[in-house]
């Protein structure tokens, strides 16, 4: 380049570079969006869409593994592990081999680059025009250097006002040489960049999906050892090592065949639990026999073309080898280099189909396997399922006897129980022990280990015992108290020094209306007082109540006579005048009697008054006992009394002393 003397101003100078710097930016964003362009796009990205399903049919084949909750389960997991990541490392090797020959059918390397870019260069795609980039980038930098000298050259015999002038040029030219040298810089870096990832191209993305299941060059090793060894070895170890495919009639192994489904527990919740496991491994196991269909559909749609390609080519072969003989020696040459290419051809190809070939058989191998697996959960899940019927038919039945016989229960008590109070109690009682009963069955249905329940059910009624003993104590005192000679709404009871009449009984307590005894006519003083029932069984309070069948206490009246008189005749004027009085209640004090014998089985004593006679120093006492029924006691004892002391007032032998009742 030839420049012209004269000053270079400086926005001239950085509007050249800010142009240089957007054009090298340009360049290598167009290089970035080029290489795409440069791979065969439809042949590898179906090759690793391929590749993607293979291993998604192996991550799906684990799951019915995971599920596994049997002995055989372990056998028939580890043989699809096993062989999934075996088939996984065949079509591997396949995808490898595929792989260099898609790079020997559409090489990427690209052309050497003309000393002239062509007319059309623009609209060649930017990965195909980057080389020339480079040699029209390396042109210029030479350019700027050539055009430096020159300056400088210049520089050196120049008068003083010129060399200023050159001196600014040169500063100038030193720049653009910079910058041409930054830009060559970049593209060369931009190249080698492409260079490499052409390099690594589609087995790059072979072997990044290759290291997402590590275990799969662990098996390529013990299949075929470390990658370059002769095919003869890797076909040989593979045989040894693979497993013996399972059929759909047997199993994989002697001990999967005695392994039946496991029977550690017999509850509801238990077995409803292993049907549903069960439930979830056959959807698992048939998802995976779906998988692997479609997996063997895939590379049956891979190998194919292959197999199709493989079969021109022995028929090209038979069509040679079937052709006469011939004497031309350029004849001879010509079918030597066609029978050369094709056995060329047929060994790439069957190198490439081999893996595909063994990945098949071993898929058939899985399914199989799966096939049988199916089976005997399928046997499992009958077995636990049944079970589980049987149990849930024994519930329902249970708990409809269990109906049953509360209904009768309770018809029966309503028929043969009148008395509304005792009724309410067997009513009570009915409900606790059906409902007893029926948690009972709920709990030995459902529980896995009695064992376990009983254990459990220990700890927690100890637990409540000493909690709530007073209340247990209670509700247990309730049925002493409403048994056959206990006590009633309405009757007169004492506990300790508390004496009321019964207005209610409940379970853990009763209610009693006090009543005042110290004026002998039993009055209520208007308060209710509370016992728990335990009071039943506390030996410092005690609890007294009316024989069944009677309403009568005895009283007694004590007299004091003078010591001179007539004994006899004192007797007998105070017992006619007894007699007299208790003539009036007779009648209804001999019904109690005998209702009482007749309720207890056992001779009561009479009830007739009766007085005694005994000699104190004060003089003769004479004790008249007699009985009052409860509900006149106070006025029989008025009767009583009026009638003594009438006696006694009317004969003048008799002289009273003293007395008391």
């Amino acid at each position: 380049m030839t420049k012209k003397p004269g000053c270079i101003s400086l926005p001239r100078l950085q509007s050249t570079l800010l142009r240089c710097s957007l054009c090298a930016l340009l360049l290598f964003a167009a290089c970035c969006a080029g290489v795409a362009q440069e791979q065969p796009s439809d042949t590898g990205d179906a090759l690793i869409g391929f590749l993607k399903d293979s291993i998604a049919w192996h991550h799906r084949l684990q799951l019915p593994g995971q599920l596994a909750n049997d002995p055989s389960d372990s056998i028939y997991a580890g043989y699809n592990r096993d062989s999934s990541l075996e088939v996984l490392a065949l079509i591997f090797e396949f995808a490898r081999e595929q792989a260099q020959q898609i790079q020997l059918e559409h090489p990427q390397a690209a052309p050497a680059a003309p000393a002239t870019p062509p007319a059309n260069a623009g609209n060649q795609p930017p990965g195909r025009r980057l080389p020339q980039l480079i040699t029209a980038a390396r042109q210029r930098l030479d350019q700027a250097a050539a055009d430096l000298n020159e300056l400088l050259k210049q520089s050196g015999g120049a008068s003083e006002k010129k060399r200023q002038t050159i001196d600014a040029q040169i500063a100038e030219q030193k720049s653009e040489l910079d910058l041409a040298q930054a830009r060559l810089e970049t593209l060369e870096s931009m190249n080698a960049f492409t260079a490499a990832e052409s390099a690594a191209g589609l087995l790059g993305r072979i072997a990044d999906l290759e290291r997402t299941v590590p275990e799969v060059e662990a098996i390529e090793r013990t299949l075929h050892g470390p990658r370059g060894e002769s095919k003869a070895a890797d076909n040989s170890k593979a045989k040894a090592s693979t497993p013996v495919p399972a059929t759909a009639g047997t199993t994989p192994s002697a001990p999967a065949a005695s392994a039946l489904p496991r029977q550690s527990g017999s509850g509801m919740v238990f077995l409803a639990g292993d049907v549903f496991s069960l439930i979830r491994k056959l959807r698992a196991q048939k998802d995976a026999l779906t998988a692997t269909a479609k997996l063997r559909d895939s590379l049956n749609t891979v190998r194919d073309p292959l197999r199709n390609r493989l079969r021109e080519i022995n028929q090209r072969g038979e069509e040679l080898s079937a052709q006469p003989q011939s004497s031309d020696p350029a004849v001879l040459s010509d079918r030597k280099k066609q029978l050369d290419a094709l056995t060329a051809d047929f060994r790439r190809l069957s190198l490439t189909l081999l893996p595909l070939a063994k990945a098949n058989i071993l898929l058939d191998s899985v399914a199989d396997n799966i096939e049988s697996w199916r089976a005997e959960t399928e046997r499992a899940y009958v077995i636990q399922g049944r079970a589980l019927l049987v149990r849930i038919v024994f519930l329902v039945v249970a708990i409809l006897v269990i109906a049953v016989a509360s209904e009768f229960w309770r018809r029966a008590i309503f028929r043969y129980i009148r008395e509304q109070r005792r009724r309410s109690q067997f009513l009570l009682l009915r409900r606790i022990v059906v409902t007893l009963v029926v948690i009972l069955i709920l709990f030995s249905a459902l529980s896995t280990e009695i064992g376990s329940l009983a254990t459990f059910a220990g700890f927690l009624t100890a637990g409540i015992a000493v909690a709530l003993q007073n209340v247990i104590l209670s509700v247990a005192a309730y049925f002493f108290l409403i048994g056959r000679y206990g006590i009633r709404v309405g009757d007169r009871i004492q506990i300790g020094d508390v004496t009321g009449d019964v207005v209610d009984i409940g379970l853990v307590r009763l209610h009693l209306v006090e009543l005042d005894t110290s004026t002998g006519d039993a009055r209520p003083t208007g308060r209710i007082v509370t016992f728990s029932n335990s009071v039943v069984f506390q030996p410092t309070s005690n609890l007294f109540k009316q024989l069944p069948g009677s309403n009568f206490a005895w009283r007694r009246i004590t007299l004091t006579l003078a010591a001179d008189v007539d004994y006899g005749l004192a007797q007998q004027r105070i017992s006619a005048a007894v007699a007299k009085v208790y003539d009036t209640y007779k009648a209804e004090l001999d019904l109690q009697h005998r209702t009482m014998e007749s309720s207890l089985a056992v001779q009561i004593g009479s009830t007739e008054p009766r007085t005694r006679l005994r000699l104190e120093e004060s003089g003769l006492e004479i004790v008249v006992l007699y009985p009052v029924v409860l509900n006149r006691a106070t006025q029989i004892d008025d009767l009583m009394t009026h009638a003594l002391l009438e006696t006694i007032e009317a004969e003048p032998r008799l002289r009273l002393v003293g007395g008391g009742l």
